[in-house]
């Protein structure tokens, strides 16, 4: 084991994930709801632990006006942050190979930041590590500027630590993916030969089960580190005191309300009047075991009228691309382990008054009984409850044709087997699940491939990337079943997602 890696698991490089709720517009409307005025425009922005700055890129693509900067210490990523940048022709971002011990000592010449991201980074590394990461953010996060850190926490977290140890124990002979495999054998012997273990601990086996499924390049950097460590809410809290951070609120923006929880569990928050103690019987109640928390440097003046007024005026826009419940069917919200039923006979309606466009409605223009008590309230949250379910998208002003040259290197490499599976989004300033098929199509739109000619293209590229067509898990080997798929696959892509690509800003 190398001695800079301070015992973080560095033999392969981290996932090439986009994660919505570090997106600065995002951001800004969590922030809202929660009483506090981050900036929509003209910010600096540090990712502190930048990975393979696929989603740092995306968010600089879709804000030009503002500087993004990140930092990672394992120079795999960093090399490729650099190459992809330069790619998509960004000039507001910047990527620095750095250990946040040592940056922490002297960060002056990093200035100040109005949003600093942290995610995935405080649970996973060595305390002596975490202590100067979070010494880092107090020293570089401007007054009034939005600490985003999101982390493992317990209860939720408390049924895997048994696998997770067996992991680093089988590290000590196996390799990365060979000591997941062999904790997972164990764990599967264990479910049938010990039955108490289970017992005691009711979600393991479905935890264990789940990894099968799950990006390999994620399940090394989840649970191959030498200091994992899940911590409980107040823990974190206590170390952002410490550094002159006050607790906002969540990120996750349905857990911002109360409402979620059932009745009685509700009361039983309500009741604790130590602010540090009902986040944490918030998070029993929930079995929460990832937080994605929001501190403030001080926070920005937002009076009542003001916050209100920010509120009702910001857009919003439905994702025609997200598949909603159909006929009486709830729209189930999910977080931790609360689910909340909404009732289509209001969310419907809700979603065809924002309608679909790049320009989106004003929050104000959905509430349909102005007179009504607490009807700007009940559209707010629901509002919010459609952003974390992924049918509706906050939207903001962009230049047309603002990221051809970031679409375009995107999909060059996509189609040239990079693994990078989100479409960024201008208008909405987030970024949208993706095939490496799509990908494709949207490179030979971009090369101005006839459409006669596009099959034959997608095909060839299939091809060369050592890949067949597949159908209900089997190859396509007959001419004219490739030629119907082919056109199956076209037809979907143009009918249900092009046009949110358009309207949206990316093509």
């Amino acid at each position: 084991m190398t001695s800079w890696s301070h015992g973080y698991y560095a033999d392969s490089g981290y996932s090439y994930g986009h994660y919505t709720e570090t997106m600065p517009l995002r951001l800004r409307w969590a922030s809202l709801i929660q009483g506090h005025n981050a900036p929509a425009s003209n910010f600096r922005y540090l990712d502190a632990g930048c990975g393979q700055g696929y989603n740092l890129i995306l968010a600089a693509a879709m804000h030009p006006e503002s500087e993004f900067v990140g930092i990672d210490f394992m120079p795999e990523h960093i090399a490729h942050a650099r190459d992809l940048a330069k790619r998509c022709g960004l000039g507001n971002v910047s990527f620095h190979e750095a250990d946040f011990v040592e940056l922490n000592k002297d960060p002056r010449g990093l200035g100040h930041f109005d949003y600093v991201i942290c995610h995935g980074i405080a649970t996973w590394i060595a305390p002596q590590v975490r202590i100067a990461l979070h010494q880092l953010v107090g020293k570089v996060l401007a007054p009034g500027g939005l600490f985003y850190n999101s982390y493992n926490t317990y209860p939720g977290w408390l049924n895997s630590v048994p696998f997770q140890h067996l992991i680093l124990l089988e590290q000590r002979t196996l390799n990365g993916p060979q000591a997941i495999a062999a904790a997972r054998a164990t764990i599967d012997k264990l479910v049938t030969s010990a039955p108490a273990m289970l017992k005691g601990l009711p979600g393991l086996e479905g935890r264990v089960k789940h990894t099968e499924s799950q990006d390999p390049a994620y399940l090394t950097q989840e649970y191959n580190n030498l200091f994992w460590a899940p911590l409980f809410v107040t823990a974190m809290m206590d170390e952002m005191e410490s550094v002159k951070l006050d607790y906002l609120g969540t990120a996750t923006v349905a857990e911002a309300y109360e409402g979620l929880l059932p009745p009685d569990a509700r009361e039983l928050v309500r009741a604790q009047r130590n602010p540090i103690l009902k986040e944490q019987v918030r998070d029993y109640v929930v079995n929460q075991g990832f937080r994605r928390d929001l501190y403030v440097h001080g926070k920005r003046p937002l009076w009542p009228l003001e916050q209100n007024e920010q509120i009702l005026n910001f857009r919003i826009t439905a994702n025609l691309a997200a598949a909603r419940p159909t006929g009486e069917d709830p729209y189930k919200i999910k977080t931790g382990a609360l689910e909340l039923a909404g009732r289509p006979d209001y969310y419907n309606p809700l979603l065809e008054r924002m309608g679909s466009s790049g320009e989106g409605t004003r929050v104000v223009d959905l509430i349909e009984d102005h007179n009504k008590p607490n009807a700007a309230a009940q559209v707010v949250e629901t509002v919010s409850m459609l952003i974390h379910g992924g049918w509706a998208m906050p939207c903001q002003d962009y230049a047309p044709g603002s990221i051809t040259q970031t679409m375009k290197a995107l999909a060059d490499a996509a189609s040239a087997g990079a693994p990078y599976r989100y479409v960024p989004l201008p208008a909405a300033g987030c970024a949208l699940p993706i095939s490496d098929i799509d990908w494709m199509l949207i490179k030979l739109r971009l090369d101005g491939v006839p459409e006669a000619d596009q099959n034959g293209k997608l095909t060839e590229y299939l091809r060369k990337l050592g890949r067949s067509l597949v159908k209900n898990g089997e190859p396509v080997t007959e001419e004219a079943e490739q030629i119907a798929l082919l056109n199956s696959i076209t037809k979907e892509f143009t009918e249900k997602r092009l046009g949110v690509f358009q309207a949206m800003g990316a093509l």
